[in-house]
Parts: structure tokens; C-alpha cells; sequence
């Protein structure tokens, strides 16, 4: 209904597009799009809403027949009008990419502000989400599976990065990849280690892992809870770290075609340097944990 190729110029051919990513035309159409204005928006949940309410009527009877309603990013004013996103007008149109739950059901979904929308210094992704609005609730911080983990053999690889469309990408170009994603460095840890329990992991994580130190104390605790949670079911799945020269994401690594390598805990812990490295020596030490 609200298809991100509605927007081909603003969200997909043109500049920072999907396109522009590596992905392909017809995987523009994976992907939804938020119109920039506050009616249209409105214009656009109302039909939802209609489109809840006769395909779910159960479900909208709970909500006054408002059926997007308990529906993360909907929320309805006083005068009943449900609305989708902020109570604000935008210039160009927004991307929304879905988070998929391990058997393929969109569970929540991220939003990308065009270049135009973002202030200086300010974020670029969002959860489309409205907990503080009337009527409005919370996302969560899920994680995004591009597999179904039903029809992948324990002891299998998966990749583990940053974010549904850079774990898209990495398919794109990579396509025997098993990737999970999460929506940063520092969320859903519990999910991603019991997502990965049974399969080899290789984290890859944007390039600041090796230098910035907040980052690496986050590696480094993912790192020793997935060691703890192997040793507690008695696994012995390899954890390796996936490491590159240039781009920032693993996204533009491999449209560059650039070489990536895996390193073991031990190796990525004896490349790190200066403070990098003392943030992560105090934190397993802390934790009596050893590469």
C-alpha cells in the first residue's frame, strides 16, 4: 500500500537510495515508505486502520475499531484520528524497513530520514514506533533474521551485524550468507546469543570495533556472554571476528569488493591498541574471562 517504489527518485534511484546500496530493483519493493506529510500520513493509517479492521475485527473490536491501534509506530488523537509516525510534517518521504522474526514475520520496523530531513549531528535511523503518543506503544529493540533458522543445520555460520538494510545487503552481495542483525553494538545481546546458539558465529560489526573503545567493551561483552552461554549448554561453536581495511559497514566492504578476514577472540583482542585495548583488558577482567 505504501511501497518504497512509490518514491523511486527520493528512496530508491537516487542519491543514498536503495539502488545506491547495491541492492536490486526488485528488492525495493521489500521495503515501505512513510509519506513526508502529517495528513498523508493520517490518509495512509486510516486505510490501514479500514484494512485491520476488515481482515481482523476481533483484533479492532479491542480498539474502538481503530485497528492499527497496539500496532508499534500508530496512535490516535483526541478527536480519534489515528495517525502514523510524529505529529510533524517532513520534507522528503522516509524509508521503512521491516525486522523479520525467525520464521519470517515482519515483528517491527526501522525508519531511514532522507538526507534532507536529518540536522546536523542528528540520527539517521529510528524504530517506527510511538510509545510517547496518546494511545501509542513501543517497538521493542528485536533483532532481524534474513533465514529461516528452522531450515539451517546446527552447526552451521551465521553473520552478525548492525542493521536489517545492511544485513540485506550483505545477502545481496553475499547471497549463501545466514545474517542476524541487531539495531546497534550495545542492543539485544540475549536475543542475538540465542538466536546464534547453535551455529558458528561471525560478528561483524562496523570497523570502529578495533578503536573505539565503548564499542569494543560492547564486542567484548558479547563476546564473553556467548562463551558463557556455550559452556552452559555444552556447545563448542567457534566465535571469530570479521575484519576489513576502509569502509565503515560490511555493506560497503563487499560492494567495494573489499577482502574481508576472520580473526579468532584471541587475534581481534591482540590487534587492539591504547585505549581500545584497556577497555576491553578491564572489562574480562572484571568478568575473570580469558581469550
Amino acid at each position: 500500500m505504501s511501497s518504497a517504489s512509490n518514491y523511486r527518485e527520493e528512496l530508491v534511484t537516487g542519491p543514498g537510495g536503495l539502488l545506491s546500496r547495491g541492492l536490486l530493483e526488485e528488492q525495493a519493493t521489500k521495503y515501505g515508505a512513510l509519506p513526508p506529510t502529517k495528513r498523508d500520513r493520517s490518509t495512509l493509517a486510516a486505510i490501514l486502520s479500514s484494512y485491520v479492521e476488515n481482515h481482523f475485527p476481533d483484533y479492532a473490536k479491542l480498539y474502538s475499531g481503530a485497528g492499527v491501534i497496539g500496532v508499534p509506530g500508530f496512535w490516535q488523537d483526541p478527536h480519534a484520528v489515528v495517525h502514523i509516525w510524529k505529529p510533524r510534517n517532513y520534507l522528503m518521504p522516509i524509508l521503512v524497513i521491516p525486522y523479520k522474526d525467525a520464521k519470517g514475520r515482519i515483528q517491527a520496523c526501522q525508519i531511514r530520514l532522507h538526507a534532507r530531513d536529518i540536522f546536523l549531528g542528528g540520527k539517521k535511523y529510528f524504530w517506527l514506533a510511538s510509545p510517547l503518543e496518546r494511545r501509542g506503544t513501543s517497538s521493542g529493540t528485536p533483532i532481524h533474521f534474513t533465514f529461516t533458522p528452522e531450515e539451517l543445520p546446527a552447526g552451521e555460520t551465521v553473520v552478525i551485524t548492525e542493521g536489517a538494510l545492511k544485513a540485506d545487503t550483505l545477502v545481496s552481495f553475499r547471497p549463501k550468507a545466514r545474517v542476524i542483525a541487531t539495531t546497534g553494538v550495545s542492543c539485544s545481546h540475549d536475543q542475538i546469543i540465542e538466536a546464534a546458539r547453535p551455529y558458528n558465529a561471525l560478528i561483524a560489526f562496523d570497523a570502529d570495533h578495533r578503536t573505539n573503545p565503548a564499542v569494543c567493551r560492547q564486542l567484548a561483552r558479547l563476546i564473553v556472554q556467548r562463551d558463557k552461554d556455550s559452556k552452559e549448554h555444552r556447545l563448542s561453536t567457534a566465535t571469530k571476528i570479521i575484519v576489513w581495511n576502509g569502509p565503515k559497514g560490511i555493506d560497503d566492504a563487499v560492494r567495494a569488493n573489499i577482502g574481508l578476514s576472520a580473526l579468532t577472540v584471541s587475534e581481534w583482542y591482540a590487534n587492539l591498541e591504547n585505549e581500545a585495548l584497556q577497555e576491553v583488558k578491564k572489562f574480562w577482567k572484571e568478568m575473570n574471562f580469558k581469550p
